[in-house]
């Protein structure tokens, strides 16, 4: 059997996806993955240190992580049955898929938006629908409720804060999407915390909604690989099935434990980095840009017709972004991640100059 042979062994769904994928590229400021640019407090690394000391590493983690479930659901006002946790928020997708789409299934995301929904749909076999955000990079209810009429039974995906535009769903939009759709719905809020309506609430109200957070963003361990995904206790019971077992290490499980514990140290940081992006938009409105859009996340999405000269230029000066320019709509634009103030300051000084503004 030759190579090809053995490639056409792979499913055809597979085979023609593009794969996700970031050019790794080493700058002094990294504002490019939308990352908490600030560290844990060393208090914190303390006593993780001292836990791998004294911790067996030739030991299983727990089968199943009860005492992190029982602080996650404290920490969102649910119960642990409420909840499965996983190696960050994309594994909980995986899972979600396995559980919930099959070859033939219809998926519904609404375009731009994070790419690993249509990467895992595909993936699955599953034909994934596309509905549009509008002009100005807002969710168009009206399509997304038309298509639903045609789609009852799909799973339809929000980002909300959407990734990489900023976008995020209020509360009476999401009820409207609820109320009409009988298949499951997947809000995806990985970047809650920092702004927008949080769905929790709708959870004892809608079985077919499930929520997905990540520890990746707010909580700055984006290094850690944790994510949950919370809903109907009956359905979280039937997804766990098909969650692979010790799926977190006990290492992973005791950190995110610890970062529950001391979450109060992590709000002011939060509160740091809404107050930078609030200012980072005021200065941005200020630019020559062609379009700075409203973001409720840690990230800000700038449409540049000079986008292409003002990436190189950042990159020689030490400034990394990302270029978001493939994504559907986003012709000429690219996404900033907000960092510390001393970051920010760099990149405003440093666009300054590229504008020749003084």
């Amino acid at each position: 059997m030759n190579k090809n042979e053995t490639l056409n062994l792979i499913n055809k769904c597979v085979r023609d996806l593009n794969g996700y994928h970031l050019e790794p590229r080493n700058v002094p400021i990294k504002l490019n993955q939308n990352e908490n640019p600030f560290d844990w407090p060393v208090a914190i690394k303390e006593e993780i240190a001292k836990f791998c000391i004294e911790r067996p590493w030739n030991r299983y983690p727990a089968f199943i992580p009860a005492e992190l479930k029982e602080l996650l659901a404290k920490h969102v006002g649910l119960e642990s049955s409420n909840v499965i946790a996983g190696n960050g928020s994309n594994e909980m997708l995986s899972v979600l898929m396995m559980s919930l789409v099959h070859e033939g299934s219809k998926v519904i995301i609404c375009e731009p938006t994070f790419t690993v929904y249509r990467l895992l749909s595909t993936g699955k076999g599953a034909e994934c629908i596309s509905v549009n955000l509008t002009n100005d990079l807002e969710f168009n209810i009206p399509e997304l409720i038309k298509t639903l009429a045609t789609n009852p039974e799909a799973l339809v995906i929000l980002c909300t804060p959407n990734n990489p535009t900023g976008a995020s769903l209020d509360e009476s939009e999401i009820r409207s999407i609820l109320d009409i759709h009988r298949g499951f719905i997947l809000i995806d809020q990985a970047y809650i915390e920092f702004g927008g309506y949080d769905a929790i609430p709708l959870l004892k109200e809608y079985p077919n909604l499930i929520i997905t957070r990540t520890f990746s963003k707010a909580f700055a361990g984006a290094g850690l690989r944790i994510g949950y995904l919370l809903g109907n206790s009956d359905v979280i019971a039937q997804i766990n099935k098909i969650k692979l077992p010790y799926n977190i290490n006990f290492l992973t499980e005791h950190i995110a434990g610890t970062l529950l514990k001391n979450y109060s140290l992590q709000q002011e940081t939060i509160q740091t980095l809404i107050a930078e992006r609030d200012s980072m938009f005021s200065f941005l409105k200020q630019m020559p840009f062609d379009k700075v859009y409203p973001s409720m996340a840690n990230f800000i999405c700038i449409r540049c017709s000079a986008k292409k000269e003002l990436l190189s230029y950042l990159q020689e000066n030490g400034i990394l972004v990302r270029d978001v320019s493939s994504y559907p709509k986003l012709e000429n634009c690219f996404r900033l991640s907000i960092g510390t103030p001393y970051e920010n300051e760099q990149f405003k000084l440093i666009v300054k100059n590229f504008f020749g503004i003084n």
